[in-house]
């Protein structure tokens, strides 16, 4: 297989690229148009070129068009006339809104089990013409400066990488090299329907630009990688100060506070996009606003997709939907407990608790609480009751549980799922805050063994 002589500088640049993630093994994701239907037939050439190398394509069946099928038939009959490994991914999209969002999480998803190793690139076909779609669909937006940065040329992905290497070529170019090397290619019939915002571009405002201005798609895709320059360094600065505001899934808001409000603003971003959230300007102001310049005592709450954040004693706690479901749970599960000498009582966040008097094994044990009661008087694990009084050992008088609760700092969502260990109608504990009586006092022990679900 032979490409004409205009095909060089787009080969030049795959092998660069390619050599430069040091990748010997290449998954293509085929569409069968015009743009990956190039991209085949140039790594084709590669691996002809390199040898020792692995090239395979991947279809992505979303079952959007009645031709999707007859599509892949025509990909598979395109890579065995290359002595090419084909595969095809079957997916399912529910809903019809936002479609192409949710086809390309899609199609990303179905494609990240053929990156296993490092050496694996998946390459798509993107070129300039779609760095300028972007671009446009970034400002009717009102991103910030990684949106207006548009598609990466590579960035990790899986075990391996996510590579485009056509970037720097325009679509006139790809269909050029197409018709001179007769590379055959399909026609998606929604590509044609402007009521996609990005096919509305395509076919109504590029034609106007270019036509206008020849080099706009490589000139924007200049400036476009220059903001990527930006947001990289803005990584980079950023991530010892992240580093010492954040602890897992929490943030401090007094830190935070301590910084310029772009500072605070771009910390916030960061620290969200760990967990898969990239908020609009507009939420991250009224999130600054209700979260993080929120009076001291205020305790706000804010769902952001699957994830909700609050607020309490100036740091932002982050949820996943998991977790929300689990705080749920043990709401729903807190019955009263009645503690039996010797038995092992799994809690519900995972903790094991024996109630005992075995002094030796209390001994090697550093999470024990003394108990004022003996092993033959009941002894009951209660959820709630904030209003009940309790004196902790050393303290000079009781308060509410509230009371106590709030100086041990604990968050109003984690209270109900705080164990008081009732002798009686009295609190004799608060499971890994207090005791009413000192080790000296003791008549009994609680071992507490594993670590708790804290949430």
């Amino acid at each position: 297989m032979l490409l004409p002589a205009t095909a060089q500088p787009m080969l030049d640049s795959i092998t660069q690229k390619l050599s430069a993630l040091g990748c010997h093994q290449v998954v293509l994701a085929l569409s069968g148009g015009l743009d990956s239907m190039v991209l085949l037939y140039l790594l084709k050439q590669w691996q002809m070129q390199q040898g020792g190398r692995e090239l395979k394509a991947v279809y992505v069946h979303h079952g959007l068009s009645p031709n999707a099928s007859a599509w892949a038939d025509f990909c598979a009959a395109q890579c065995a006339l290359l002595q090419l490994p084909f595969l095809v991914e079957n997916v399912s999209i529910q809903g019809r809104d936002n479609l192409e969002a949710k086809a390309r999480s899609a199609r990303y998803q179905a494609l990240r089990s053929y990156v296993s190793t490092s050496d694996t690139a998946l390459c798509t076909a993107h070129h300039a013409d779609d760095q300028l779609e972007t671009l446009l669909l970034a400002l009717k937006r009102g991103s910030g400066v990684a949106g207006l940065a548009g598609i990466a040329t590579q960035q990790p992905f899986a075990a391996g990488w996510l590579l485009r290497p056509l970037l720097d070529f325009s679509r006139d170019e790809l269909r050029a090299l197409a018709e001179a090397a007769a590379v055959p290619f399909i026609q998606d019939e929604s590509n044609q329907n402007p009521a996609f915002d990005r096919n509305f571009l395509r076919l109504h405002v590029l034609p106007a630009l270019t036509a206008k201005f020849p080099a706009i798609a490589k000139t924007s895709s200049r400036s476009m990688q220059l903001l990527g320059e930006v947001q990289q360094a803005n990584d980079y600065l950023l991530q010892p100060l992240l580093a010492r505001l954040q602890q897992k899934q929490q943030l401090d808001l007094a830190g935070l506070q301590q910084h310029p409000l772009p500072v605070q603003q771009l910390l916030l971003r960061a620290f969200l996009q760990q967990f898969g959230v990239n908020p609009s300007s507009s939420v991250l102001s009224e999130l600054i606003h209700n979260l993080v310049a929120a009076k001291a005592d205020a305790t706000p709450l804010i769902r952001l997709g699957d994830i909700e954040l609050r607020r309490y004693q100036q740091q932002l706690y982050l949820f996943t939907a998991a977790e929300l479901a689990m705080m749920q749970l043990q709401q729903k599960h807190n019955a009263a407990v009645w503690l039996q000498p010797g038995q092992q009582l799994k809690l519900q966040d995972g903790r094991i608790l024996c109630w005992q008097d075995n002094i030796s094994a209390v001994q090697q044990s550093s999470a024990c609480w003394p108990l004022p009661v003996g092993i033959t008087e009941p002894l009951r694990l209660e959820f709630g009751g904030f209003s009940r009084k309790f004196k902790p050992a050393g303290a000079s008088m009781h308060k509410p549980l509230k009371q106590w609760l709030q100086l041990w700092q604990v968050p109003p969502w984690q209270r109900g799922a705080v164990p008081l260990v009732i002798a009686g109608q009295h609190i004799v504990g608060v499971l890994g805050y207090a005791s009413s009586c000192t080790a000296a006092e003791a008549k009994s022990w609680l071992l507490l063994q594993g670590a708790a679900v804290k949430l």
